[in-house]
């Protein structure tokens, strides 16, 4: 029985910075645009 991913001790995982803003980005956008979509539904409609 071999035990090869506890012999060294685990390092905090790293993401990439791109990929961080690439996602925060997206998430603001789709935020941003459900509440002018719902804005627009209110006011304009």
């Amino acid at each position: 029985m071999e035990d090869n991913e506890h012999k060294e001790p685990r390092k905090p995982r790293r993401e990439n910075l791109i990929f961080t803003i690439w996602v925060a980005t997206g998430y603001t956008v789709l935020v941003l645009s459900m509440v002018g979509w719902m804005v627009y539904m209110e006011f304009f409609m």
